[in-house]
């Protein structure tokens, strides 16, 4: 009996390490590596026409309220 239960133990202990090794480093979190080149900035970024259709559409709609109630 207690020359399984030795055995048994040597076991899970053998399963423990060959998991631990397993999982070794995989919740470990990197830090991501960002490249910017200082040489060559990011260029700027206009209104594209979908937002200004936007504005406008709703400018529209707010006037078309406003003339309604008015009268």
């Amino acid at each position: 009996m207690c020359a399984s239960f030795i055995s048994l133990h040597a076991q899970v202990v053998d399963d423990l390490t060959v998991m631990e090794g397993a999982l070794e480093g995989m919740f470990e979190i990197e830090r991501p590596i960002i490249f910017i080149p200082e040489d060559n900035p990011p260029p700027p970024v206009p209104l594209d026409g979908g937002l200004t259709a936007l504005l406008l559409a709703g400018g529209a709609a707010g006037y078309r309220q406003y003339k309604k109630r008015k009268g």
